[in-house]
């Protein structure tokens, strides 16, 4: 009886397995392995030269994103490949980061996917960017595979006018050191998420229902509210949200925890005006923009929820 063979590795989050399936005459018959990482070969360092003003995107399907100082005043690109497969398919590994994976990177855009092949195939990025960077810069991270704890880390933005961060990778943190020259930051992350330095308009979300663990969902610190700005908005699903204002500017605060929580502001100097309960503040700091912070909205329901506080700062 011939075999009818066709082979497919099919992600379990859960268990980390590859399920290799077999169909022949009796049917379909499946084998579970554990999954085991093959780092490929790093690839040689890229530089660029780039206009002024002009824009980076940081697209990666599956793997770590890091964002560093580029101390050569170029752009600078390296890709470190990897795949996830069965504990006893090396061979397999190889072939695909041979000949499936897809890394590619131009003064303006970086990115990793993947063409056939298994889900696990990925890649982390480094990417440095020089102090003299003046665009606006977009990091998607879309956590496309079987195990999903890839991280988001910026650890340098140079000049950049705005920042926009998604990170899709159900486990992963986003932790980001901005510069007061971002004037508008947008991030929604699946865990844990801090952010420093920037200002103006912000928009950050925490998505995760089970945060858990001694820091806040979210952590921002501002470098300066400008006059007419946009204010904004800073959420978490479950955990506390932790906001560090500054001192001088005007802006308007409110502040909830509408589940289990409440509004922590005794640092709140003198000069502003509070009106609220507990759990729902308003804190108003003169005139200008206004930011709701939100921390709490639904945590999961599974025992006893924590205090998801809002924790206020001025500096």
């Amino acid at each position: 009886m011939r075999a009818l063979v066709s082979a497919a590795v099919i992600s379990l989050l859960a268990t980390a397995c590859s399920v290799t399936c077999i169909e022949d005459a009796s049917g379909t018959k499946c084998s579970a392995k554990s999954l085991v990482r093959y780092d490929g070969a790093p690839s040689a360092p890229q530089a660029f030269d780039r206009a002024p003003g002009s824009p980076l995107s940081i697209d990666v399907l599956y793997g770590n994103v890091e964002v560093q100082r580029s101390a050569s005043g170029k752009l600078e690109v390296q890709f470190f490949p990897f795949a996830y497969a069965g504990h006893d398919e090396k061979a397999l590994a190889d072939q695909q980061l041979a000949q499936n994976l897809r890394t590619a990177a131009t003064p303006n855009q970086v990115s990793v996917g993947r063409e056939g092949g298994s889900n696990g195939l990925g890649a982390n990025v480094v990417v440095r960017v020089p102090d003299n960077f003046d665009g606006p810069l977009s990091i998607v991270n879309k956590g496309g595979g079987p195990l999903n704890n890839f991280d988001i880390k910026v650890q340098a933005v140079g000049k950049a006018s705005a920042l926009s961060v998604t990170n899709q990778s159900t486990l992963g943190a986003c932790w980001i050191q901005g510069a007061p020259s971002v004037r508008s930051t947008t991030v929604q992350c699946g865990a844990g998420v801090s952010v420093f330095d920037v200002s103006d308009e912000v928009n950050i979300s925490n998505t995760d229902q089970s945060h858990d663990g001694p820091n806040p969902a979210v952590t921002l610190r501002l470098a300066a509210v400008n006059p007419g700005s946009r204010g904004g908005r800073v959420s978490s699903v479950s955990g506390g949200v932790s906001v560090t204002f500054p001192k001088a500017g005007g802006y308007v605060i409110n502040a909830k925890s509408p589940v289990k929580g409440a509004v922590q502001d005794a640092a709140a100097p003198p000069t502003c005006q509070k009106s609220g309960a507990p759990n729902a503040k308003t804190i108003a700091c003169g005139a200008g923009p206004a930011y709701e912070l939100l921390a709490g909205t639904q945590p999961s329901t599974l025992g006893q929820p924590a205090d998801n506080n809002v924790v206020l700062a001025f500096q």
